[in-house]
């Protein structure tokens, strides 16, 4: 709820979109770039972390869970930060 409106908006519809999509769809959804993360996995669960577009600057950090749960980690409003370890 920090981020500035345009961003929650953003992640709002991202949100929504997650909803209507399944594994295989996610993967390939352009828009969303959903992309591994070499290298990152999530400390306390050792899950592999994973980056999805939520707008042009924003990107959210997530892990899968048990097949098609996703998990949203962090919301990063600047592209380059969200990918520091």
């Amino acid at each position: 709820m920090a981020a500035e409106l345009p961003i929650r908006k953003a992640a709002a519809k991202m949100l929504q979109l997650l909803q209507s999509l399944d594994l295989p769809q996610l993967r390939s959804h352009p828009g969303l770039n959903f992309e591994k993360l070499h290298g990152m996995i999530e400390p306390a669960t050792g899950q592999q972390l994973y980056s999805l577009r939520v707008s042009g600057s924003a990107r959210a950090i997530t892990c899968l869970l048990n097949g098609p749960t996703i998990v949203l980690v962090s919301l990063h409003t600047q592209h380059d930060k969200a990918y520091r370890k």
